[in-house]
């Protein structure tokens, strides 16, 4: 139980730095805002699902000082010194959170952990989501196989997509999920 309450507490700290994070847009303090939504993205990576609209928001309402008449954006008034700004604070933020790797030579292995696309978008741990729907149904197809003689059950991989242990599982029916299509499926659902 511990462990558990320590990840749900650490998950309610994040959310609180991303609304205050917010809390800071509303009040046009937008590099506060900034520089706490980099804190949360380099605490918790699945934020990154946020940050492009972080970045159309923090374009529009930071980068373009003024809009016309009509509430339309003016395209001359954007500031690259305020996009600099944002940078330096984005980029800041970042160098203090991977710099060390990048020192002792470990980025490549804190992004294949940060991103185990090695793996796919089926393994135990990955929250109900359409791939869960997706192993259900490789399952009852391998079932079905079996009992209606089209499959032999000692062909069949062994291992159990939901057994708690974090590994590549190879599905019985169905494709298996690839890492390229792991990556082609997140960059569109973004």
């Amino acid at each position: 139980r511990f462990p558990t309450d320590i990840h749900f507490q650490y998950n309610g700290f994040l959310f609180g730095f991303l609304l205050l994070s917010v809390a800071r847009h509303l009040q046009s303090r937008h590099l506060e805002g900034a520089l706490l939504f980099s804190i949360v993205l380099n605490l918790k990576h699945i934020n990154l699902y946020v940050a492009p609209a972080y970045g159309v928001y923090l374009l529009r309402c930071y980068c373009f000082t003024q809009d016309n008449t009509d509430g339309s954006l003016r395209w001359r008034s954007f500031s690259p010194f305020r996009l600099l700004a944002l940078g330096a604070i984005v980029i800041s933020v970042t160098a203090l959170s991977f710099g060390p790797f990048i020192a002792m030579g470990q980025l490549p292995q804190v992004l294949s952990r940060l991103f185990p696309f090695k793996r796919g978008l089926c393994h135990a741990y990955w929250a109900p989501n359409i791939w869960a729907l997706y192993n259900i149904l490789d399952k009852a197809l391998s079932m079905l196989g079996v009992r209606l003689e089209l499959l032999d059950v000692d062909s069949l991989p062994k291992a159990s997509m939901t057994g708690g242990l974090v590994q590549e599982f190879q599905h019985s029916v169905l494709p298996s999920v690839t890492p390229t299509a792991a990556l082609l499926c997140t960059l569109l659902s973004i």
